[in-house]
């Protein structure tokens, strides 16, 4: 058997606790871990305050955060970002709505151990991944695991330089091209940047506008498509003419 299946004993029950999540969900769940011996939920259960005060003492062993795209429901990455240091060791959950590329790899990047989709949430599978990133696993569906692979590969080179070697680009501009050639959307991509999608749009404007496109995709191929560039010293050797060349060295 995994040993995230394991069932610990009354003893040792693994204290969670549970915020930001529908206060519909919230409370099913809350009723539905009252039959669960080994997990025990804190209260007050869903208590936004219960988990941001830095002023209350102990902490839980597991969080599981809801997360939305929804204006009036805070996004988990930002949760995550004033997180008082009592939590610091508490594995988080995070329940969020079709996450794609862009909010994978960050709730990643902010240290989440678990994503779990609401459209497919089921309570023992809820069960089973609260045991296992208790026991230091992580918990990622295969195509979550797929986006993480792809972020940790080696992508071609979008790089965009003159043909001196010069950057086109300053850094974030690259930066946002070479995402947009992962496939990211606007909004992945102020997800990813902790950005607002009003300053990804105002990137994209100037990036397009630097490499003479008018779309996404005309500014990843321009960035995919191999140029040969020469160093700018060996560029300006071969701009000036050998006799003149000579005439200052005999000078």
């Amino acid at each position: 058997m995994d040993v995230c299946t394991n069932i610990n004993g009354p003893d040792n029950s693994i204290r969670l606790l549970m915020a930001n999540l529908p206060t519909i969900l919230s409370d099913l769940l809350t009723d539905a871990f009252e039959a669960v011996p080994d997990i025990e939920v804190i209260q007050p259960a869903n208590d936004m305050q219960q988990l941001l005060d830095a002023s209350e003492s102990g902490t839980a062993d597991v969080i599981l955060l809801g997360s939305s795209r929804v204006e009036n429901i805070c996004s988990a990455v930002a949760i995550l970002d004033v997180l008082p240091d009592r939590h610091k060791d508490a594995k988080v959950i995070v329940i969020t709505q079709k996450p794609g590329y862009g909010e994978v790899i960050s709730l990643f990047r902010a240290g989440v151990k678990g994503i779990i989709c609401s459209l497919n949430l089921r309570f023992e599978m809820l069960c089973k991944s609260v045991r296992c990133v208790h026991e230091g696993q992580i918990w990622a569906s295969n195509e979550q695991l797929a986006y993480l692979v792809s972020s940790v590969s080696h992508p071609k080179s979008t790089d965009v330089t003159d043909s001196r070697g010069r950057p086109l680009l300053t850094a974030r501009e690259q930066q946002v091209l070479h995402l947009l050639a992962d496939g990211l959307s606007n909004l992945e991509l102020a997800t990813v940047l902790r950005l607002s999608e009003h300053t990804i749009k105002n990137h994209l404007f100037r990036i397009y506008d630097k490499l003479g496109v008018s779309n996404r995709m005309e500014a990843v191929l321009y960035a995919l498509t191999p140029r040969n560039t020469v160093p700018a010293a060996a560029a300006v050797m071969k701009a000036t003419p050998p006799n003149k060349v000579r005439m200052i060295k005999a000078g």
